[in-house]
């Protein structure tokens, strides 16, 4: 499972909640998840069990860097990919 996998599956999974808010997945780009108000804190642990069962990869929570933003890529880079 590649990298860019990874994050067309967080992508797949927040979707509905992307394009609830008015947003498109083809322009999303690499916003702030929470900031745009896409994703709380129980959201956020649904989308990385999900994406952890979807693509049998394991979310690293030390990988997670907070200060860089909860961005897709943020997220995507902290799930150990083989």
């Amino acid at each position: 499972m590649s990298w860019d996998a990874v994050r067309t599956t967080i992508l797949e999974v927040l979707r509905p909640k992307i394009e609830q808010a008015g947003l498109s997945i083809a322009t999303f780009g690499d916003r702030h998840l929470m900031g745009l108000g896409i994703v709380d804190s129980l959201d956020l642990m649904a989308t990385v069990a999900e994406v952890e069962r979807r693509t049998g990869t394991v979310f690293v929570w030390d990988m997670f860097d907070a200060e860089e933003g909860l961005s897709v890529s943020a997220l995507a880079k902290a799930f150990q990919v083989t």
